[in-house]
């Protein structure tokens, strides 16, 4: 998404108010088992002064999720800050700032920067999720099983691929 910061550039120090909406690619998220539903909102504003375009937003969009506990997929509003610098060259500036462009300033790289890095390390379908049952693989979130009471400590980690783990950790 190509932002005009043509009015900026005239107006130094005064903030310009924008909205506009980012369609990124699926496949940025592919790794992590998301997709966008919704393109990205973007609403903030940005002001130019001494060669340098702060833009500071917030953002909105809706993800379809895979939970990292029980495998469900699930949709999720999800929303994230935005604080970033652009400048006319790298010389006089720091690595982590974008640059300005004849057109004006591209957003999609500092909006896609800024959403992987408010993304959560894990996906749940819902705080308390319950996960998969570790001995049937039920999803503990709907079934009720009884694996745990029927089966004794030696048996659980005989037929369990995950019983070592308890050793591991002390248990």
């Amino acid at each position: 998404m190509l932002l005009n910061i043509m009015r900026a550039k005239g107006n130094a120090g005064i903030a310009q108010n924008f909205e506009v909406e980012c369609t990124l690619p699926n496949d940025m998220l592919e790794e992590r088992n998301i997709k966008f539903l919704t393109p990205v909102k973007i609403k903030g504003e940005y002001s130019y002064k001494n060669e340098v375009l702060n833009l500071v937003a917030d953002a909105s969009c809706r993800l379809q999720c895979i939970c990292d506990n029980c495998g469900e997929t699930f949709e999720k509003d999800f929303s994230f800050k935005i604080n970033e610098n652009f400048i006319e060259n790298y010389n006089s500036h720091s690595d982590e700032d974008y640059l300005i462009n004849q057109a004006g300033i591209n957003i999609d790289e500092a909006v896609s920067d800024n959403l992987l890095l408010s993304l959560s390390s894990r996906m749940l379908c819902r705080e308390d999720c319950k996960g998969l049952c570790d001995v049937c693989g039920k999803n503990k979130n709907f079934y009720k099983c009884n694996c745990e009471e029927n089966l004794s400590e030696i048996e659980r980690q005989e037929e369990n691929p995950f019983g070592k783990i308890k050793e591991f950790r002390g248990e």
